[in-house]
C-alpha cells in the first residue's frame, strides 16, 4: 500500500501540523505562554480570560483553517485529476467565484438573509457555476474547453460581483475582507452546517480513488480499461463543488491553496491518489494555519487577511509551476 511505504513522511507532517496548531493558538494580537495554553486545553478554566481566549477565539479558528485548508487541499487534487492540469486549483472552473457571488446577492441584494444562510448561498452558487461551466464546455469532454470554460465563468461572476460591490458601498465595507479570504469571520454555525457536504464529498473521494488513478493515464485510456468516464466526471465535479462552497462559506475565496497543497503533497508522498487524498488535505490544512498565523503576526494588533498570505506564498509556486512546465 501507498500509504504503508510513507508512514514515517506522514508521521512527520502529523508532527508539523500538530506544532504549528499549538503556535496558532499561543500566537494572536496577544501572545500568550505556552503554560496557559496548555492549562487552558487540559483543565480549563472559566474565570481566567486568557483561558477563555484559547477557548472561545482562537480554538474555533484553528478548526476552522483545519477544515478550509483540508477541504481546499483536496479539492485541488481532485481539480488537477478532473481536467489532467496540475496548473488547475478550485477556482479554475469559477465554482469560488460563483459562490462568492451569490453570497453578496443574497447579503446585500435580497432581503430577509442572515449569515446563516451563507452555507446554502455558497452551495447554490457553486452549482450553478458548475452548470454553466458544463454547459459552454459542452458534451465532448474537451479539457482545454472545458478549462477556458472555468476561466471565462470565473470572469463573469468576478465582475458581476464587482458591479454590485461598486453599487453597494456599506456591502463593500462589510464585504470587503471576507472577499479576499479571512478566517476572522467564521462562525461555529458555518461550521456545522458544512460538516455534511464536507462528509459527501470524502465519501465520493474515497469511492472514485482508483478511477482517479486510472484517469491520470488520460480519459481515452481510462475508458479503455472500464472507466465510465461521464459518471466519473461527474461524481469529481460534485465533491469539489462541495468541497468548494464550504470553503467560501466559512473564510470566503482563498485562493493558491489548491494549487499548491496537491504539489507539496505529490513530492512528498508520489502521486498516487490513495496517497494524494491523504496527503493534499494535510499538506493545506498546514498551509492555512501557518498562514493564518502569519496574517496574524506580521502586522499586530492589526490583521491581514489570511487569502493575502496565502497567494503571497502561492503565486511564486504559480510561477516556478509555469516556467518548469514551458522548459
Amino acid at each position: 500500500m501507498p500509504f504503508a511505504r510513507h508512514v514515517g513522511q506522514f508521521i512527520v507532517v502529523f508532527a508539523v501540523l500538530a506544532i504549528a496548531a499549538i503556535v496558532h493558538l499561543a500566537l494572536g494580537a496577544r501572545a500568550l505562554e505556552w503554560e496557559v495554553v496548555w492549562n487552558a486545553l487540559l483543565s480549563p478554566d472559566r474565570a481566567d480570560p486568557l483561558h477563555n481566549i484559547v477557548l472561545d477565539l482562537r480554538l474555533p479558528r484553528l478548526f476552522s483553517a483545519l477544515i478550509v485548508g483540508a477541504a481546499l487541499g483536496l479539492a485541488g487534487a481532485l481539480m488537477q485529476g478532473l481536467t489532467e492540469n496540475p496548473l488547475a486549483d478550485p477556482g479554475l472552473l469559477g465554482i469560488n467565484s460563483g459562490a462568492a457571488f451569490f453570497v453578496v446577492v443574497g447579503l446585500l441584494v435580497l432581503p430577509g438573509n442572515t449569515l446563516a444562510m451563507v452555507p446554502f448561498l455558497a452551495l447554490a452558487g457553486s452549482i450553478v457555476a458548475a452548470f454553466l461551466v458544463l454547459l459552454n464546455a459542452g458534451t465532448e469532454q474537451n479539457q482545454a474547453r472545458l478549462v477556458l470554460s472555468g476561466v471565462v465563468t470565473s470572469a463573469l461572476f468576478s465582475a458581476l460581483t464587482s458591479a454590485i460591490l461598486l453599487l453597494d458601498q456599506q456591502g463593500l465595507e462589510t464585504l470587503r475582507r471576507w472577499l479576499v479570504g479571512s478566517l476572522a469571520f467564521e462562525t461555529s454555525e458555518a461550521r456545522w452546517q458544512t460538516l455534511p457536504l464536507l462528509a459527501v464529498a470524502v465519501a465520493i473521494t474515497v469511492c472514485n480513488v482508483a478511477g482517479l488513478n486510472l484517469y491520470r493515464l488520460g480519459s481515452h485510456t481510462a475508458a479503455l480499461m472500464g472507466l465510465r468516464a461521464g459518471r466519473f466526471r461527474f461524481s469529481i465535479l460534485l465533491a469539489i463543488v462541495l468541497l468548494s462552497a464550504s470553503t467560501v462559506s466559512i473564510a470566503g475565496p482563498i485562493g493558491f491553496v489548491g494549487l499548491v497543497a496537491p504539489h507539496v503533497g505529490r513530492l512528498l508522498f508520489g502521486g498516487d491518489y490513495r496517497s494524494l487524498v491523504i496527503s493534499a488535505p494535510l499538506t493545506g490544512a498546514l498551509m492555512v494555519v501557518i498562514g493564518d498565523v502569519v496574517a496574524r503576526v506580521a502586522v499586530r494588533p492589526l490583521e491581514l487577511n489570511t487569502g493575502i498570505v496565502t497567494a503571497l506564498v502561492g503565486a511564486p509556486v504559480f510561477i516556478a509551476l509555469v516556467l518548469r512546465r514551458v522548459k
